[in-house]
């Protein structure tokens, strides 16, 4: 959901961005062609623009086919709501959902057009 492991540590999600990044390397080893997606948030309490950074990085090198962006809110009954500060405010948050978002379509144009001339397998499960 990030790619700053000081901010993956501050969620409490028990990974690094380093074994993330091992993981899905070996993933993509083992499945070549296989298709990525996942969640990101920005925003989170306390990020900073450097830490931003390195989830923008790590989105180029991950190159997820599908992501899913948001903008940090907190909710409650969570550590975060409990022990953290919202401190990054909201116009910095939707304009690095944004930077996202713009980055992710480049990354999504770049392996689309990898497909072009490809014959590809679809299930079909009803007509619109």
């Amino acid at each position: 959901q990030c790619g700053s492991t000081k901010v993956l540590e501050a969620m409490r999600r028990g990974y690094s961005r380093e074994a993330f990044l091992e993981l899905m390397h070996k993933v993509k080893d083992i499945i070549p062609g296989v298709q990525l997606s996942g969640d990101m948030i920005a925003g989170f309490c306390g990020e900073t623009e450097e830490d931003f950074l390195q989830t923008l990085s790590l989105m180029e090198e991950v190159e997820y086919n599908t992501l899913y962006t948001f903008a940090y809110s907190l909710r409650e009954k969570t550590h975060a709501h409990r022990k953290l500060s919202d401190d990054v405010p909201q116009d910095v948050k939707l304009d690095r959902v944004r930077r996202m978002t713009t980055l992710h379509r480049k990354i999504t144009e770049k392996l689309n057009k990898k497909l072009i001339g490809t014959q590809q397998l679809v299930l079909i499960e009803g007509v619109c």
